[in-house]
Formats: C-alpha cells, sequence, structure tokens
C-alpha cells in the first residue's frame, strides 16, 4: 500500500449539545461533504479529533460508523501508545473497525532521553506486528519534546509495513532531507506535513501532501492548492498559499476550538463548539472577534469563490 498524494484532513470529534455525547450523524455527514469535495482522506483520533479525551470504544465506533457509512474513504487512525503491544493491539481494534492505515506516534514517556536507536526500534517492534500499514507521527510539541530525525526516518522507510511520515513542526530542513533523500523515495515513502502554511515549499521538496485541520472548514481552498502544484501553475499556487498561511492561526492558536468554530459557521456542522474536560470552555464570541474573525474571513472570502 502507498499514500495517495493530496490533502487530508484531521476530522474533530463532534459532540451533541451536552459538549459530551458524540454526534455519529454528523461525524459521518462532515466527511462525506469532505470526500465530494476532494479530499483525499480523513485522520480520525489525532490531536485534532481530542484521542486523548475518547475512551478506546469511542475510538473503535468512531472508525467503524465512518467505514460503514462511507467504504471507499481512507481512514487513517491516530494511535498513541507507549508500551509496543499496546500500540500493536490498538492498531488491530482500529483495522477490524474498518482503518486503512495507522498514524503512530513514537514512545516519548522520556523524551528527549530517549535515543534515536530506542524510537527506532520501538517503531519497528510495532510495524512488524502492525496489523496496519503505518505512518510515523513525528510531533515533538506531543511528545515530551522527541524528535524523531532524518536519520532515523531513513532507516524506517525500508521497512515494508512503514510507508510515510507526516511531520508537524516546521523544520523545512529535516522536510527536505527525508524528502529529498534517494534512499527513502526509492522506498516509496511519503513525506506528509501537518502544517498546511508549508504545502508549497513541501512539495518543493517531494512531500506527498499535508494532513492540516483548516482543510475541515475550508476544504475547497485546500485542494484547489493542491492541483494548482499539480499542475504546476506556481502564481495561482502562491496566492492561495498566502491565504491559507494567513489564515492558519485558526487551527495553530486556537486548536480544536477554533477549528470546531470554522466548521460550523462555514459548513453549518455541530452542535457543540467545545470539547471535552478539560478542553469544555470554547472561545469566546469576544475572543473571535478579536483574534480570529478576520482570518476567518480572509479565507471564506476564497472559498466561496470556488
Amino acid at each position: 500500500m502507498s499514500v495517495t498524494p493530496g490533502i487530508y484532513t484531521p476530522i474533530v470529534t463532534f459532540y451533541k449539545a451536552d459538549g459530551n455525547t458524540i454526534d455519529y450523524p454528523t461525524q459521518i455527514a462532515h466527511a462525506k461533504h469532505l470526500q465530494k469535495l476532494g479530499i483525499a482522506g480523513v485522520v480520525a483520533l489525532g490531536s485534532t479529533g481530542e484521542n486523548a479525551l475518547l475512551s478506546q470504544q469511542e475510538r473503535i465506533d468512531i472508525i467503524a460508523n465512518l467505514h460503514e457509512a462511507i467504504p471507499d474513504f481512507p481512514i487513517i487512525a491516530g494511535v498513541a501508545q507507549n508500551n509496543a503491544k499496546d500500540a500493536v493491539d490498538t492498531i488491530a481494534a482500529y483495522k477490524k473497525a474498518g482503518a486503512t492505515s495507522a498514524m503512530v506516534l513514537p514512545s516519548s514517556y522520556y523524551g528527549p532521553v530517549t535515543t534515536q536507536e530506542g524510537v527506532y526500534d520501538w517503531l519497528t517492534e510495532v510495524a512488524d506486528a502492525s496489523a496496519l500499514p503505518i505512518l510515523v507521527y513525528i510531533f515533538p510539541g506531543v511528545c515530551n519534546g522527541l524528535q524523531v530525525l532524518p536519520e532515523t526516518v531513513r532507516k524506517l522507510a525500508a521497512h515494508p509495513n512503514i510507508i510515510g511520515c507526516k511531520c508537524t513542526h516546521g523544520d523545512v530542513q529535516q522536510y527536505a532531507r527525508i524528502g529529498l533523500d534517494e534512499e527513502v523515495t526509492g522506498n516509496n515513502f511519503a513525506l506528509l506535513s501537518g502544517f498546511g502554511q508549508l504545502l508549497l515549499p513541501l512539495y518543493a521538496v517531494g512531500g506527498s501532501g499535508v494532513i492540516d485541520a483548516l482543510s475541515g472548514a475550508f476544504p475547497k481552498t485546500f485542494v484547489e492548492l493542491f492541483k494548482a502544484l499539480e499542475s504546476g501553475d506556481t502564481k495561482k499556487a502562491q496566492k492561495l498559499q498566502f491565504v491559507v498561511s494567513e489564515a492558519e492561526v485558526l487551527a495553530g492558536k486556537g486548536n480544536f476550538l477554533s477549528i470546531k468554530r470554522a466548521i460550523r459557521d462555514n459548513l453549518g456542522f455541530g452542535e457543540s463548539l467545545v470539547g471535552r474536560k478539560p478542553m469544555n470552555y470554547g472561545i469566546s464570541d469576544e475572543d473571535w472577534e478579536k483574534e480570529y474573525k478576520g482570518f476567518y474571513d480572509l479565507i471564506k472570502k476564497v472559498e466561496d469563490t470556488l
């Protein structure tokens, strides 16, 4: 299996008005809307989807409901475990529910004290036993500062069950060292970023696309940007990249709370704008107007023309 190049959406978890009961019909309707507009697939159970605040059964149920309703839509399932066997067991459960691949954070409890050799060994053990092909999720911000360096990625790329990586950081040098490394690309290994604001430079260094939360609210803009890159329309890509880069404050500063607000306001999906405790306080109308609305209006104006 290989990763289809394109835009992938890390989906939020929708709740009913009580802010706690998962709203599966809305979860499905939103995913169908994304598929219709050209999104290549969804990432369920990432940080945007509140993986850490869901029970294991809820995680499985989200995947199962999405797969049953949209069986032809790729579902990448987020896995965050420190124990290798727990990670393998989690992946097996997600495969049974209908996931097509797994996005796996490295074991990071001990943070930067963990050696790169240890990171390699742990991810290899998981990949050896994984029921699904995996993408390595490189996200120091939620991994206690732990990086997965390009040298380690080069070794991991040779594993037949590791099909790519998602990098959620802004180090373009590391992107280049992965995306332009012939040892990596020779293994049909996909380089993805969690930052839509880097899509144009990422594409220039061999990237396959982005997994960006803002695409859940403005899918047409992201898909159009990727199409412009694919067709070689650099001028159009630059214009769209500017808008996406400006608007990324919606994802970067407000995290999934501002994404939920943008999805509700632009697409009409979602009864609740909060997360599970302790993320059960949303963005106030005053803060939305002051901190976010200008960026929302900027990208919505573009989205409405597409």
